[in-house]
């Protein structure tokens, strides 16, 4: 009885995510008045402008605004499919993908008789952002990522879709982290390579200046909303750092005494996060939840060491915690679910920080705003700590169950 009744979506949650989701697609539009405006649809203005170049048959050339890998432009060209106004457009598709988000979650709930609390996740933690949920294209990505979390246990699988979602916005490959037996990393890093190189092959075939993008990563400085660039920005509305931002390479960077340190300091730091969830995997024993523990632990890293944390980042991480916190308890020990509520914490924060503070902590550095900027990066700071105390604690060697083969987890999950 229980089982059946988890197959069907409560009416309550639809309900919510359907007035949630025409708030946003209402505000989005401004038929629900609300400030900064320009907030929400100056991406989706620079995508418009960035479709009309892939539509003749080659890249954005000679524009370090465009950052991202060759299969950024499906996302940015879809909405062409549509025939009203391309803003229009790109909302509902965006719209349609948070919807198969939720579908995602509640077909893997279902399977695995897993908890609702990951569809209340996604459901209302997304709409936390406001419109900036519907008006990135992030929420494409998320739904590669959630599918590659939730659609099947084998590797193969989960390596071809992390391909597509790292030839879109490179992230997801951070998802190969949960794989554990040398086999399986080999089947899904393999996969996901394969992918990768044959839809980068592809678009440097058909289209010219497909790797361009490389390049303006590479000159991109320290991004103000980055944990990187917190201490400037408490420094520079307390008195203590003599520098100031300036908008460059689509993003206000922090300019001034320590940024380049800084800066370079946050590019080692990946690494060594890297190194920290390799001894973890050298010294693991892992259990059913493992696979969507380590994903989180290894996407909170990424953000939390990046020298670039956008707003619409929180996107991907809201994503891999609803599904974390769908994955049934069990008694593997210490659960993702502390972690996952502080996301959440930060997600609200960042949803009150852009853009209706950013003014404060980007332009004028004044005391609110960058308040609450700080405090949103000491959550996810300490969320990227708990998760991998977490996930140590829950896979360390004990004299316990051997390794559980991600088939055999699946099978215990349902």
């Amino acid at each position: 009885m229980r089982k059946s009744v988890r197959k069907i979506l409560p009416w309550q949650m639809a309900l919510v995510w359907v007035l949630t989701r025409a708030a946003l697609l209402l505000a989005a539009l401004q038929i629900i008045p609300v400030g900064h405006a320009g907030s929400f649809d100056n991406d989706v203005s620079l995508y418009q402008d960035w479709s009309r170049t892939l539509l003749t048959g080659q890249f954005p050339a000679g524009d370090d605004k465009w950052q991202y890998p060759p299969l950024a432009a499906v996302p940015m060209v879809v909405p062409h499919l549509l025939p009203w106004d391309y803003h229009l457009d790109f909302y509902l598709v965006a719209v349609l993908c948070d919807l198969l988000i939720l579908l995602m979650l509640w077909r893997f709930t279902a399977k695995t008789g897993g908890s609702r609390t990951g569809l209340w996740a996604w459901t209302v933690g997304a709409a936390l952002l406001g419109p900036l949920l519907i008006s990135r294209y992030d929420l494409m990505v998320a739904l590669v990522a959630v599918m590659a979390l939730t659609a099947s246990a084998d590797p193969v699988v989960r390596g071809l879709l992390i391909g597509i979602g790292l030839i879109v916005k490179v992230w997801p490959v951070a998802l190969l982290a949960g794989l554990r037996r040398w086999r399986e990393v080999l089947k899904g890093a393999g996969s996901a390579v394969a992918v990768g190189v044959v839809g980068c092959g592809l678009a440097v075939a058909m289209m010219p200046h497909a790797f361009d993008f490389l390049t303006a990563q590479e000159d991109r400085g320290l991004q103000v909303e980055s944990l990187a660039a917190t201490p400037f920005a408490l420094g520079r509305v307390l008195g203590w750092w003599d520098g100031f931002t300036n908008y460059q390479h689509g993003a206000m960077e922090a300019v001034g005494p320590g940024v380049e340190t800084a800066a370079r300091l946050s590019l080692i730091a990946t690494p060594l996060a890297v190194g920290l969830l390799a001894l973890w995997w050298l010294r693991a024993r892992a259990g059913a939840r493992t696979y969507y523990d380590a994903a989180l632990t290894a996407v909170l890293f990424l953000v939390v060491t990046s020298r670039v944390l956008s707003p619409q980042y929180m996107v991907w991480l809201v994503g891999v915690a609803a599904v974390v916190l769908a994955v049934r308890p069990g008694e593997d020990g210490p659960t993702q679910r502390p972690a996952a509520w502080l996301i959440l914490a930060a997600t609200l924060l960042t949803g009150v920080m852009y853009p209706w503070v950013e003014q404060d902590y980007s332009w004028t550095g004044r005391l609110p705003g960058t308040l609450v900027l700080v405090a949103r990066n000491v959550i996810l700071l300490v969320a990227a700590v708990v998760s991998f105390v977490q996930l140590w604690r829950s896979t360390r060697r004990r004299g316990g169950p051997s390794y559980v083969p991600a088939h055999r987890a699946a099978a215990q999950a349902s």
